[in-house]
């Protein structure tokens, strides 16, 4: 996975490591935001999700349940990578 997320532009490799690792679930890693980090204990809040409309348009909300709010535990092997994604997991990116 390492490699894979090597072969990705710089701006998503976090996003890799994050869907490898945080075992979120497929609709969870492109709603996930800085603030929702905290490196230093190695966790995400997992707050919200990505769901795509029938019309293709993509909507950002909490999960289906209240299960779906959750913190993830993160390995120590990937928070050098997240620490230094600057601009990843940014408000307003896509």
């Amino acid at each position: 996975m390492f490699a894979l997320a090597s072969a990705v532009p710089p701006r998503f490799r976090a996003l890799v490591l994050l869907a490898t690792f945080g075992s979120p679930r497929w609709v969870e890693p492109t709603a996930l935001r800085r603030h929702t980090l905290d490196l230093d204990a190695r966790r995400v809040r997992i707050e919200e999700s990505v769901s795509e409309m029938k019309t293709g348009e993509l909507v950002t909300g909490r999960p289906k349940t209240d299960a779906g709010v959750r913190v993830v535990s993160l390995p120590e092997v990937i928070i050098s990578d997240l620490a230094w994604a600057p601009s990843a997991l940014q408000p307003g990116q896509t």
